[in-house]
């Protein structure tokens, strides 16, 4: 009774997992069935998931009693496309526990995917949130089964259940952007798009159809961009990558024809033919106007092709280019002086007197020429698309760029000054926002029982957030579980000197003083617990009855 007191709490504050490790509830048998279960549980960890199914197949020939060595061998079937054999093993497992709330959860999101039994997904999902309303995952499942039924409103409160549980499940994000794509209310689809991909930027399902909505909303522009960044995450090989491809090609070139009939356009107005006539160029404003008309005159389809060649490099081109190097998220960046070279060699003008070593000024200079003064205007417009495009650190580089040029009195200066502070404070933003990513998907590999890859994603979200108590918790519990025991011990003392209410965290260090033979420290810890609480939870429940235990002993 002891024992199991001491380690049902690993599992109490993490929903089920997505294949059982816990063998408390089990007998203590000693029998080759059960060591095939333990021995294939292990396989699925190292997710060597065909020897994991060989195991599992034995163990449950053996030891056909056991719920869990039917759930874990459907989650392995899973793993490796044989949603048949799946479906039948989830099957077997609630045959034996009707009231498994992760085989009604993982059946009823299989046979809502697959297509099939709708209706049957939609009760098995039911009842596992009956069982688990606050399970964030559970939710979400059931909002996707309502989802495929064609029960929309109903699928889109579940989304939204799963949000309010959980707001970094950036899944129901996207699945309620699907919700209202489906409705053709896309600014709503793209708000929600968004939202998932600002907590998953990685997350590449969200791309296309974030840039289908903004294609939908005509606008082409932006469905451009989101298609670009998409390509750049896309693995090579991937059939994906080929429909974003022919995309960006497609709107690139439609982009370039708006472009050209624009400036045609523009060109072919006799209102401006007619004044351009009347006007007594001199001087030289009147200089260079001359010399470009006089190009232009050769040709009556003229075409200023130097802005055409500025936006294709910095936005389209996917090779590289002289002038263009290639940033570590293979974003293009342009060198400084590059634009300014490009205008020289167009124009056949004066030569400007902006230089390319005049941006690497360690102080700004008390004043710069007109055409340095414009250069840095256009690497500021530069600098706020890359920010709306959530290039964030190619906005910061372009803003420091101008910066460290421009006079501090000067209007480029002031207003690059005020678009830093926002950046910033955005860098900050995204650095909390992948702290937490990291965390939540390093408390998914320790319910899964993959606990070397918990363990990397829990030192991620700290290198980019140091003093976040629940990370030191949450490492606490899985070094426990490992039987880490030292590293554990440290842990824990690390989150409750960061947040003295965390009571989880007393539990774990309670149960470590009693592993080494200390009970009046143990005891000592669990009075910390009442203490701190604020609301009565599980939490409590199980400090009580650790403290009952000691005591009697």
């Amino acid at each position: 009774m002891k024992r199991r007191i001491y380690t049902c709490f690993l599992m109490l504050f993490l929903a089920y997992p997505a294949f059982s490790l816990s063998f408390d509830a089990l007998p203590n048998y000693q029998d080759e069935g059960t060591k095939l279960y333990v021995r294939g549980t292990g396989k699925i960890q190292e997710q060597n998931y065909t020897e994991a199914i060989t195991d599992l197949i034995r163990a449950v020939r053996l030891r056909p009693d056991i719920a869990e060595a039917f759930h874990n061998l459907g989650f392995a079937y899973e793993r490796t496309g044989d949603l048949r054999n799946a479906a039948r093993a989830y099957e077997r497992a609630l045959q034996l526990k009707p009231n498994y709330p992760s085989a009604l959860n993982n059946l009823g999101y299989l046979l809502a995917t697959s297509d099939t039994e709708i209706a049957k997904a939609v009760a098995l999902c039911q009842r596992a949130v009956e069982l688990q309303p606050n399970s964030a995952s559970y939710q979400d499942s059931l909002g996707w089964a309502l989802y495929k039924a064609g029960r929309q409103p109903e699928a889109a409160r579940h989304f939204s259940a799963a949000i309010k549980i959980d707001p970094t499940f950036f899944k129901s994000y996207f699945n309620l952007g699907l919700v209202e794509f489906a409705r053709k209310n896309y600014a709503a689809a793209i708000s929600h798009f968004r939202n998932c991909l600002q907590i998953n930027p990685s997350y590449l399902k969200a791309y296309i159809p974030l840039a289908d909505c903004y294609e939908k909303s005509n606008d082409n522009s932006r469905a451009l961009n989101i298609y670009r960044q998409a390509l750049t995450r896309a693995p090579e090989g991937d059939p994906i990558r080929r429909h974003l491809e022919r995309k960006v090609k497609n709107l690139t070139e439609e982009s370039k024809q708006h472009y050209f009939s624009s400036v045609n356009g523009k060109q072919g107005s006799s209102r401006l033919h007619e004044f351009m006539e009347r006007k007594n160029r001199t001087g030289e404003l009147g200089a260079r106007l001359n010399s470009v008309n006089s190009r232009a005159s050769t040709n009556s389809n003229f075409t200023p092709v130097s802005a055409v060649a500025q936006s294709s490099a910095i936005f389209a081109s996917p090779q590289p280019m002289v002038g263009v190097t290639q940033s570590k998220n293979s974003y293009s960046t342009i060198q400084p002086g590059f634009i300014a070279a490009q205008n020289a060699a167009d124009n056949d003008s004066l030569s400007l007197s902006y230089s390319a070593a005049s941006v690497h000024m360690t102080q700004a200079p008390r004043e710069i020429s007109v055409d340095q003064e414009r250069e840095l205007e256009r690497k500021y417009s530069l600098s706020k698309s890359y920010l709306d495009r959530g290039l964030i650190k190619e906005a910061a580089q372009e803003l420091n760029t101008i910066i460290n040029s421009a006079p501090e009195s000067s209007m480029v200066s002031r207003q690059s000054r005020n678009l830093l502070l926002r950046v910033k404070k955005e860098i900050e933003e995204k650095s909390s926002q992948k702290a937490g990513t990291h965390r939540d998907m390093g408390k998914d590999f320790f319910r899964s029982g993959q606990y070397s890859m918990a363990e990397v994603e829990f030192n991620k979200s700290l290198s980019l957030d140091p003093e976040n108590a629940e990370v030191y918790k949450d490492l606490a519990l899985l070094y426990y579980n490992q039987n880490r025991y030292q590293e554990a011990f440290e842990q824990s003392k690390r989150a409750i000197a960061l947040n003295r209410t965390l009571k989880e965290a007393y539990v774990v260090l309670a149960s470590l003083y009693a592993k080494k033979g200390r009970p009046d420290d143990a005891l000592r810890t669990l009075r910390m617990v009442k203490e701190v609480s604020t609301r009565r939870d599980a939490v409590d429940e199980l400090a009580e009855k650790m403290m009952a235990s000691l005591a009697s002993q």
